[in-house]
């Protein structure tokens, strides 16, 4: 069984390099050393009669022995693939393919001092310990005292003793092992902890998959200290189990907000046209930040009152809805909506289509307003403790 499990590995890494998602010999060593099939004791998988139900899907738990692993399971685990390891509250194992461009994100060395934000399983917690190796440290904190449990027996029994879990408030960080090189959650936030700003190492940064839009759809963006001011950039797409606690939210837009409206019979359909023929094509072709980049552009631009978008849907507090379908934009309300949407995508053209590179973040707290010269293309997004302004320059 050890040849079996090596084998599988060996197969998992070389398919996470070949994807380039895997870049450096650091990241492809710890993704060698690390068994992720070791940090788990049950998973939940998607079964039509499942008693359990996530997101809209039903789901069965399945048991797992790590000591003599199901070969079938085996294959679940070490596949590109997200491991749901509980329902409600939900909890899962990300996606390998994100972990490992998030390591990369990170550029850890040996030797830096880390907080993750959401411990999960444990697996990118093990995954960073390999790369800063001894003299480096990481810190984990998740609200869920029975993950924090679980985590830190399994992480233990996996030869990572020395790895901090806290049970407790992500929002708070963790102030004993600061100040810290680099601060990542694993969770998506609708906003950013100044407690984080305040734990970060002068020439550190944090990478934290923010919202913008609807549930799950979470940037990752590179924020750092700038003298007084705490400035970022979008790097890369995600999307994430939303964060409880002092950060959460109520989502005016939820997972199941989304499935539900797609799945509804529309009162007329009218063909792609412009950047939303643009986001389908990306999707047939797997092109995720290009994809991505379209959607900040409708969310940051788009998102005025009485307007909201949750890509790949449109609200209007007064016309209704518009959803972007895989091959028809399907309206649920008044056509008028069309023309928001033609007018939407004549600006995404105006400004020559802009990438992750092209945005500009501050982060400023809620009590202080932004300061934008006249003229200046810029847009503030109201959070629940800070506000974000996204120029274009």
């Amino acid at each position: 069984m050890a040849q079996v499990v090596s084998d599988v590995i060996r197969r998992y890494v070389k398919q996470l390099r070949g994807m380039g998602a895997i870049k450096t010999k650091q990241v492809e060593r710890a993704f060698s050393r690390v068994e992720r099939h070791k940090l788990l004791e049950w998973l939940y998988l998607e079964d039509d009669k499942g008693e359990f139900e996530y997101a809209g899907q039903r789901v069965t738990k399945r048991d797992f022995d790590a000591q003599n692993p199901d070969p079938d399971l085996l294959k679940i685990i070490y596949s590109d693939h997200a491991v749901l390891t509980r329902v409600n509250p939900p909890s899962s194992t990300s996606q390998p393919f994100l972990v490992a461009n998030m390591l990369e994100l990170l550029e850890l060395q040996k030797g830096r001092n880390v907080l993750e934000i959401g411990a999960g399983t444990g697996y990118n917690t093990a995954l960073m310990q390999e790369i800063v190796g001894r003299t480096g440290h990481i810190t984990a904190i998740d609200i869920q005292d029975d993950v924090v449990e679980q985590t830190r027996r399994l992480l233990k029994a996996s030869g990572y003793g020395g790895i901090k879990v806290i049970a407790g408030d992500g929002a708070e960080g963790f102030l004993e092992n600061a100040p810290y090189d680099r601060i990542v959650a694993t969770v998506g936030c609708p906003d950013i902890s100044f407690c984080w700003a305040e734990q970060l190492a002068k020439d550190g940064f944090m990478l934290i998959p923010l919202q913008h839009g609807a549930e799950g759809t979470d940037p990752l963006v590179r924020i750092w200290k700038e003298g007084e001011r705490f400035l970022g950039r979008f790097v890369g797409s995600s999307g994430f189990m939303s964060i409880q606690g002092e950060l959460a939210i109520e989502q005016r837009h939820s997972f199941d907000d989304v499935v539900r409206l797609r799945s509804r019979e529309p009162r007329a359909v009218f063909p792609h046209f412009g950047i939303f023929k643009e986001m389908v094509e990306c999707v047939k072709g797997k092109q995720w930040d290009q994809f991505t980049s379209v959607l900040l552009f409708m969310v940051i631009v788009g998102n005025k009152k009485p307007c909201n978008w949750a890509p790949p849907i449109f609200w209007h507090e007064e016309k209704g809805v518009a959803v972007v379908r895989e091959d028809e934009i399907a309206l649920h309300g008044d056509e008028s909506l069309l023309d928001d949407l033609k007018s939407l995508s004549d600006q995404w053209e105006g400004s020559r289509r802009p990438g992750f590179s092209d945005w500009q973040l501050e982060f400023l707290p809620r009590d202080r307003a932004p300061e934008i010269p006249q003229g200046e293309r810029a847009w503030v997004i109201e959070r629940k403790f800070s506000r974000e302004i996204v120029r274009l320059p």
